[in-house]
């Protein structure tokens, strides 16, 4: 605007020789302001800082902060813009925030983002833009040195969630249920003595003979079952639904609820696999097991190969000796792909007890209902419909051959699986 100002009194200066005089005033005016103006900048560069804090490990799918903070020491008021080198995971390609930083004055900006892919994520330099308020011909880039690489693993903030909802009384409140128990507790724990009201029938004779008192059979809910996430990471594990593959889901969930077996006193375990097999972590109960499964489903990554659940069939049949049970993540979009596979997951149920957990396209929900003005929109709900029929028709095919099975939206995965293994447990099912 000042240029624009010079070049105009110039022109003019053609017809009015007297505004050359000025146009000159002006222009060298404007080269003091600046050589003024760089003179500050130059002086005070050191005394503005910035820094970023974020974690060292964020979830994945999660919404979480990156807190900036701006320091302006100096004893000028400043006009201040902030530029951070994002990970190109991100995909933020023009973040920046800025505001006028008075003498002394800290300022705190906060923005959230949600990471949509695991791995590792690299963090590069903070620029400062500053400039002088009422000035403000140049402006100087201060770039702050704040390199840092963070990882994005499987969902820890789920995990945490649904572990303090499942032992507090306001479980009710996210969806999940309490299953009553029904009989009694099965596996041994201690001997007591008897006291009013307890079940005659646990007396231990034996006990009593030699202390000369009723003596009593503890018991407790059983413990040490095992517990395996079985992961399909064939092509049809792909589909993607609010950012995230349907194996993102199934990863994150897979945490949350390997952590809450381990806090029932279960074995957790993992196996996945697709046109052959991943990773196997044998069910087990000791203080670092969710860290392995943790640290064996950050890499699991998905194609488009088709899976072979014979090689699985044949794989379970070696590795677990000891009936479990088997929470088999996958998804069918048709009854021919599950009619193809069906005798291995029967032979499966047999030995163990099987759960198998496939997906709802919400997508094709939203357009079973929509309003159809045309002939192609009247083509695209009727194949919605077909589609959604056939996912009905797979569930209730899986249901009379006695197959435990969830059917569910993407987003509701943690607390169907979650509500399916309290009904295990309280209903003692082997």
């Amino acid at each position: 605007m000042a240029i624009g100002v010079v070049i105009a009194l110039l022109i003019l200066a053609y017809s009015y020789p007297g505004l050359m005089v000025a146009g000159r005033i002006v222009l060298v005016s404007i080269f003091i302001f600046i050589l003024f103006e760089w003179f500050l900048l130059y002086r005070i560069a050191h005394q503005l800082t910035a820094r970023r804090q974020v974690f060292s490990r964020l979830s994945l799918g999660d919404d979480q902060e990156i807190t900036y903070e701006a320091s302006n020491l100096s004893r000028y008021n400043l006009n201040v813009e902030i530029v951070d080198e994002l990970p190109y995971q991100l995909q933020l390609r023009n973040f920046k925030f800025g505001s006028r930083l008075k003498s002394g004055q800290v300022l705190t900006y906060r923005y959230v983002i949600r990471p949509l892919v695991r791995g590792a994520y690299s963090f590069g330099n903070l620029h400062i833009y500053a400039s002088i308020p009422l000035i403000s011909l140049i402006e100087r880039r201060i770039t702050v040195s704040a390199d840092e690489e963070v990882v994005v693993i499987p969902s820890i903030i789920q995990m945490k969630k649904y572990e303090l909802e499942i032992f507090a009384r306001t479980a009710s409140l996210s969806g999940i249920r309490r299953v009553r128990s029904i009989g009694e507790d099965d596996e041994f724990e201690h001997i007591r003595s008897y006291q009013q009201g307890d079940n005659i029938r646990s007396i231990n004779w034996k006990a009593t003979s030699r202390k000369n008192a009723p003596m009593i059979n503890q018991f407790q809910n059983t413990r040490s079952q095992m517990v395996y996430c079985i992961i399909d990471k064939g092509r049809s594990m792909k589909m993607p639904f609010d950012g995230l593959t349907l194996l993102d889901y199934a990863i994150n969930t897979a945490l949350v609820i390997s952590n809450i077996v381990l806090k029932k006193y279960d074995r957790a375990g993992l196996v996945t696999f697709s046109d052959k097999i991943g990773k196997i972590v044998a069910a087990e109960n000791t203080p670092h097991q969710l860290g392995f499964i943790s640290q064996h489903l950050y890499n699991q990554t998905t194609g488009f190969k088709e899976s072979n659940y014979e090689l699985l069939f044949y794989t379970l049949q070696n590795q677990l000796r000891r009936r479990s049970v088997l929470l088999f993540f996958t998804n069918f979009e048709h009854l021919y792909d599950l009619d193809r596979n069906i005798e291995y997951f029967k032979a499966l149920n047999r030995r163990h007890l099987m759960v198998i957990i496939f997906f709802i396209n919400t997508e094709l929900i939203a357009t079973g209902e929509m309003k159809t003005n045309k002939v192609s929109d009247i083509y695209l709900k009727t194949f919605a419909e077909r589609t959604l029929i056939e996912k009905e028709r797979i569930l209730d095919k899986l249901k009379h051959l006695g197959i435990q099975c969830i059917l569910t939206k993407p987003e509701n995965l943690s607390i169907g699986v979650i509500n399916k293994y309290l009904e295990i447990k309280a209903k003692r099912m082997r």
